[in-house]
Formats: C-alpha cells, structure tokens, sequence
C-alpha cells in the first residue's frame, strides 16, 4: 500500500517539477508598442554574438578539415566545410555592415530574418558534414566531432532572439542523433540517452534564456519611459507649479537653480550659489525667535543628513517677511556614500497668512477685531483657576439704546458704532486686560490683578467714554452704557458663576436707570430669587383670578367733561397685596405670559365699556411684545364680538418704544386695526429716540404727552416750549393730543390755553374700580366734573 503511494508521489513531484520548467521557458509575448525595441536590442545583441561566433566557427572548421586531411576527407564534407566558411564570412561581413549603418540599424527585423537563415543554413551544413565524417572517423576523430556537436548544440544558447537559436539548434539536433546512429562501431543507447539528455537541457536554456533577456528588454523599456514620464513632469512642474526643485552635490553646493527658484527669491540664478541653506536663505527673519529655531534645526538634519518635510522657514525676500516651506531628502549612491540633497520648496505665504486670519477670525470678532466668545471663556477660565493669587474682575457691558439706533439709522451705522464702542473700550484698559464681544452689542472685560478703586475708575471711564457722541456721516449718535461687574475669587471661583453674578449686576445697573455700573451684592441674588418667585406665581394668577381693572377717566378741557377712561391693570397678590404693572408686565413679556394676560385685559375692558353710554370711549394699554403677537389682531375681534362694542369707542395706546420696533408685520396689524375703526394712540410721547418720521408712516389718531413734560408746567418754559409743538404738530396732521398727570388746576387752565384738547390725572380723578368709574360717568359724564377733593380721591 505504501508503494504505490510513493509511486504517486513521486510523480506529482516531478509534474510541479515539470510544470515550473515549461513556465520558466515559455517566452513572453512583446507588447507591440514595444515590438521594434525588443527587436532592437536583440539584434545589438545577435550582431556581436555572431561575429564572435563566426570567427569561433570558422576557426574550428579549419581545425576539423586539417585532422581529417592526414586521411582521406570525403567530397562531401569539403565542400560542407567550404560552404560553412563561406557563411561565416557572410555573417561577418553582414553583422558588421549592419553595426556600422545606422539606416540599415532601423530595420532589425530584416536583419534577424538574415541571420536565421544564414545560421539554420550553418548549422545543416555542419551536420551534413558530421553525418559525411561519422563513417570514415577513427575513435580519436569521434570524440573531436561529438565535442563539435555538443559545442554546436550549447552555442544557439548564447543566441536571441528564440527562432535564431531555434534555426541554430534544430538542424545540429537532428543530424547529430543521425551520426550517432550510423557510426561504425556498435550501436550506443547510452550515448544517445545522455545526447538526448543534453538537447534537452540546451533546448530549455534556449527559452529561458531568451525569455529572460525579454523580461529585462521590457524591464529596460518600462524604465526609460518611467524616466522620461518622471522628466515630463518634473519640467512641466518647474514651469507651472508653484513649488521648485533645489538639489545639491554631496558638498551641499546648490545645483542647476530652477527658474521658479529664482523667481521667488527674486535674485538671477547665477547669484543663488554657495552652500545650502545659506545661498538659498540669503536674510533670515532675525528678530523672530521662530524663525531662528526654524533654521537651527534644519541645519541640525542637515549636519546628520536626515530628512526633513514640510519644514517652515521664515525668510525675508526683497525686505519682505515670506514663509518657505521646505522638504529634503539624503541621496546615497550604492556603496551607501552621501552624495547631496534632493529637494522641494514652496512659498507659502499667502496660505499661511490665509491660515493666520481664519485662526484669528475663529477666536475674534470679525466686526470690532475684539476677541470673541470662544476665546473670552478661554481666558475666563484660565482667570479664574488662578484668581486666587491674581484676583480678577469680569465686567459685562450692554450698550443702551443700540438696538433703536440700528433700526432707525441702519444696519451700517450700527456695525459702525460697535466698532467705534470696540476702539473706546480698547483705550480704557491696558495690555494684559481683555476686552471682548460677545455678540450683538454685548461686551465683557476682564480686568486682572486690579483693586476696587482701580475697578471703579475704569467702569466710571468707560460710562463716560461709550457715552459721549459718535459721528457718522453727519450724524450725531448718543448712545449709553451699563456695566454690571464680579469680582474673583471674592464673589465666586467659577466662571459661569462669575458670569451669573456680573449678569445680575448688569441687570440691576438697567433697573437703576441705565448709563451706570454697579458691582455684584448677595442681595441681587435675593432679587433674582424673589424675581422667580413673583414670575411663577404670575403663571397662576390669571387662573385664579387675581388681576382686575382700574379705570381713570379721560377729561375734554374745552367742555370740562369726561369722554372716556383709560383701562389700568392691577395684580392682587395673595402676599404682597397689591401690585402695579411696572412691577409685573416685565416679567409676564419674559415669562411669554404676555399674550394671555393682555388679551384678558382687552376681553374685560370692551365688556366694561360696553355698558358706558355710547359717546365714552376705552382705552387700553399694549405692550409692545404683545403688539408683536400674530394673533392679537384676532384678540381684538373677539373682544369687541363678544362685548358688542362698537369699535371706534375702542383705543389702543402703544409706546414710542413699541413703534421704533416695529416691522412689516406690525405695520400690517396698525392699519388692519386702522380699517377695523379701531382708534390707534402713541403714547408716552417724546421720551423716545425718533417719533416724528413715524407719525406719517402710521395711521394714529392721538398723541399722549408723556406726564414727564406736564409735571413742571408753568415752572419750566422749555416744557411749554416742547408742549406747544406737540400740541401743534397734531392739530397739523388732525391728530388728538391728551396730557397725562395733570394734578393742578394752573395745569389744566395752561394746557386749555395752548390748545390741548385733552387730560387724564389725579386733579381729575385717580385709578377707581368698574362700579366707582360707573358711578363717575352717571354723574358726570354729561356735565364738567368738580374739582374737589372727593373726586380726585
């Protein structure tokens, strides 16, 4: 059982055996693009050889004619031998012609097709005359012509391309196995086995050998154009690209200078010579650390001969501060000797300064050049972890009035100002200090190391300085600013709590009046808690009912008698009694609360008005968050559906503040209230930025002047002054002016005397009830009311 495994094993292995031999022997078929170059190189190749071997050959003829000359030599054989002789001398004389002509060296293909011939035509005669000479050769002369044929059958080995070899080879196979068949001594099996045995092995040398001498033709070919393609590029990246090539000897002499490198270092080439990098980098950016440490370790790779990539090297070129980037390679030959650098550099300035700005724009503002958000709680936070043995302060800035400012003179003025805000802030710190922008008009400082007076100065500074005017193409901007601030480690250790607390100071610095800065207390924080408290009962106190309206009545001076009353809102708090609308509007427009509560507002007081007589009218205060509300077109309709009041008895008082923010979309809702009948009246009148451009815009019935203007009247003459041109721009575009917060009779008889036609306020009567303010119009809605105690109580 175990033989005949051997036996299959043994056989397998020869089969790979065999199989490997005819893989190594096939030849491999030539591209035809490449046809005429391997057909090239393989005559080169043939014309040396078969000089040689014609020399070897005839050599060898003569050597066998004049052994058998001692003994008869046939007929046959001599004129084999001069025939063989001839030929060689025709190769010689061909292979020679064809070396020596370089038209004639084109045609490589003819001239292997001569050589075939000549050398199948050798080879027959040279076997016709072994076969002649075999039947008359003494044993010494066998073993001289054996030796003859084995060298004939070795030779075509040396020979390409393969069918020269073949053309060799074939003719010497076959005849030398005849001469070995017909000899005069006893048939030899063992001659002709071992002869077979050598064909063979010549054969296969012959393939293998001219398969390899074609791979490496191709190899060769491959090679040269890789070269050529590698050349290409090289030129074509020299012309075109921005990089250049720099190489140097092994002296690290700079060698063949491109001309894009001298165009970039804008010196002639025949100037950029010497030593790299020193004739490369003719001035070095000395003043800039960078560029020193940049240049000491390239010429530390240097000195080790290492590589180096993408290395940046400030220089300076023509007096200008340039970045080269540089990549370098060791070149060695094959006895591992240094023999220079290879190399590319590009200038790369205009990307690194590109790279420089968006570095720049991700951490500042791109308006003001402050820093921005991102890099204002780097720095926070780094202040704050070391606040301890350098205290800080964070002062946030909110610029008052800037929105109505944007609104009113445009978006370019108001990027204007931030940056004339950004350059006022910027002369009220010193270096070390950091102003930034947070967004819109928000700003922040961070003040280091600075003492309470310090601190107080410089908020105090920068009130005064944001503060006075700005001037924009012959305009004059006033704005203000209000600056709340918390100290570290003093008020908190963390920045998002040093931030809650400057936050709360900003807040309280607005409720003061604004244009002022305070510093952070405990209390504020009570405030704020208090602030959340009131703002969450809020959220149920319309659900309870806890909100009622007041109502004071609205006076004709000329007729001295009432003709409508103003809704007034009040909170009854459960704890805190009653409260204002100052007190709780604010938090109800932050709460979103807004909407709910006014559209309750407007429900109760058309329902109220509704059962006045038909000639009093009702107004109603809108807050300019809920005037923004999409739907408080919709709450109007409702409210005067439900209540059937008519709707000219109903008038809407919004604020100065309220219209300098409006849109399209409020613009809309005015005149769709205007083409409802619905009264429209601006109220606080002159406390505003701008009212007069909107006074023709929007459709307005009346003009409230603010009680601010009405409360020194008689005792200041600008007030009369300010008095009698609102009085007058009215009566111009047919506009009604009421005068709020008349306490006194004087008062009433100058406003009657200047031609306001109406008056609310406490001389007249104070904020009553529904059933007080009823009463009031049963009595003295037809007749001029008193002036007496009892009726302004």
């Amino acid at each position: 059982m175990n033989a005949p495994l051997r036996a299959g094993g043994f056989v397998a292995r020869w089969h790979r055996i065999a199989s490997a031999v005819i893989r190594m022997a096939i030849i491999p078929a030539v591209p035809l693009a490449s046809s005429d170059r391997v057909s090239f190189e393989q005559a080169i190749m043939l014309a040396n050889i078969m000089r040689f071997l014609a020399l070897i050959g005839t050599n060898t003829a003569l050597v066998l004619v004049a052994d058998f000359a001692l003994t008869d030599l046939p007929p046959v054989s001599i004129y084999a031998f001069a025939l063989v002789i001839g030929c060689y001398l025709l190769i010689t004389m061909r292979c020679g012609a064809w070396l020596g002509n370089q038209d004639a060296r084109l045609n490589a293909k003819r001239f292997i097709a001569e050589m075939r011939t000549l050398s199948g035509l050798v080879s027959t005669l040279w076997g016709v005359a072994f076969i002649d000479l075999t039947g008359v050769a003494s044993a010494a002369q066998l073993s001289l012509i054996y030796g003859i044929i084995v060298a004939c059958l070795s030779t075509p080995a040396l020979v390409a391309p393969v069918a020269v070899s073949i053309a060799a080879w074939a003719p010497v196979t076959v005849l030398g196995f005849i001469s070995l068949m017909i000899r005069k001594t006893a048939f030899d099996p063992f001659a002709l086995v071992a002869f077979a045995g050598y064909t063979g092995l010549t054969a296969f040398c012959i393939l293998y050998l001219n398969r390899r001498l074609i791979d490496r033709v191709l190899d060769t070919i491959r090679i040269e154009e890789n070269a050529e393609l590698i050349k290409l590029l090289l030129r074509d990246f020299e012309e075109n690209a921005s990089d250049w090539l720099w190489e140097t000897d092994s002296a690290l002499q700079l060698q063949r200078v491109s001309p894009r490198l001298a165009q970039v270092a804008r010196r002639p080439a025949e100037q950029i010579t010497g030593m790299f990098p020193q004739a490369l980098i003719s001035e070095i950016s000395k003043c800039d650390p960078k560029a020193a440490s940049a240049v000491s370790r390239l010429n530390r790779l240097i000195a080790e001969r290492s590589a180096f990539r993408d290395l940046v090297i400030p220089v300076i070129v023509g007096g200008e501060e340039r970045s080269w980037l540089l990549t370098g390679k060791p070149i060695l030959d094959k006895a591992g000797n240094f023999i220079g650098y290879h190399g590319v550099g590009s200038d790369i300035t205009s990307a690194r300064r590109s790279q420089e700005q968006i570095a720049f724009l991700a951490r500042h503002d791109s308006l003001t050049r402050l820093p921005n958000r991102v890099l204002f709680n780097e720095v926070l936070h780094n202040s704050c972890t070391s606040c301890d043995a350098e205290p800080i302060a964070l002062l946030c800035l909110d610029l008052d009035d800037f929105k109505v400012v944007n609104d009113t003179l445009g978006h370019a003025t108001g990027d204007a100002l931030l940056v004339a805000v950004g350059e006022r802030i910027r002369g009220c710190i010193r270096e070390g200090d950091t102003a930034a922008r947070l967004g819109g008009d928000e700003f922040a400082i961070i003040l280091i190391g600075r003492s309470i007076a310090e601190i107080s100065a410089i908020a105090t500074r920068l009130v005064d300085r944001i503060g006075r005017p700005y001037h924009f193409d012959g305009q004059v901007v006033e704005i203000g600013v209000s600056i709340g601030i918390g100290l570290a480690p003093k008020d908190s250790k963390t920045p998002n709590e040093l931030l809650k607390h400057a936050d709360l100071a900003l807040y309280r610095a607005k409720s003061d009046g604004r244009s002022r800065w305070r510093l952070y207390d405990s209390e504020m924080d009570e405030r704020l808690q208090e602030r959340r408290s009131l703002q969450a009962d809020l959220r149920q106190a319309l659900l309870r009912g806890e909100f009622k309206l007041y109502f004071q009545p609205i006076i004709d001076l000329s007729a001295n008698k009432m003709i409508g009353a103003e809704a007034l809102l009040r909170w009854s708090h459960p704890k805190r009694g009653e409260l204002a609308p100052t007190e709780f509007v604010s938090l109800a427009e932050d709460a979103g609360l807004i909407a709910p509560i006014g559209a309750w507002v407007l429900r109760q007081a058309c329902l109220v008005a509704a059962r006045w007589p038909g000639t009093i009218r009702i107004a109603v205060n809108i807050s300019p968050v809920q005037f923004r509300d999409p739907g408080l077109i919709a709450s109007v309709d409702d409210s005067l559906s439900v209540s059937g009041l008519d709707p000219a008895r109903l008038e809407l008082e919004i604020t100065e503040s309220t219209v300098l923010e409006t849109n399209s979309q409020t613009v809309d809702a005015l005149w769709k209230l205007n083409g409802r009948g619905v009264r429209i009246a601006l109220d606080d009148f002159g406390t505003g930025y701008s009212s007069l451009s909107y006074l023709r815009r929007f459709p307005f019935d009346k003009i409230k002047i603010d009680r601010s203007f009405i409360q020194d009247l008689g005792h200041e003459k600008d007030d009369s002054s300010i008095i009698l041109a609102i009085i007058g721009l009215a009566d111009s575009m047919n506009m009604i002016v009421t005068a709020e917060g008349v306490e006194t009779n004087e008062q009433a008889a100058l406003l009657r005397s200047y031609g306001c036609a109406q008056a609310q306020g406490y001389l007249f009567c104070r904020p009553v009830t529904a059933e007080v303010i009823q009463d009031f119009i049963a009595v003295y809605a037809e007749k001029s009311p008193p002036h007496y105690s009892s009726a302004a109580q």
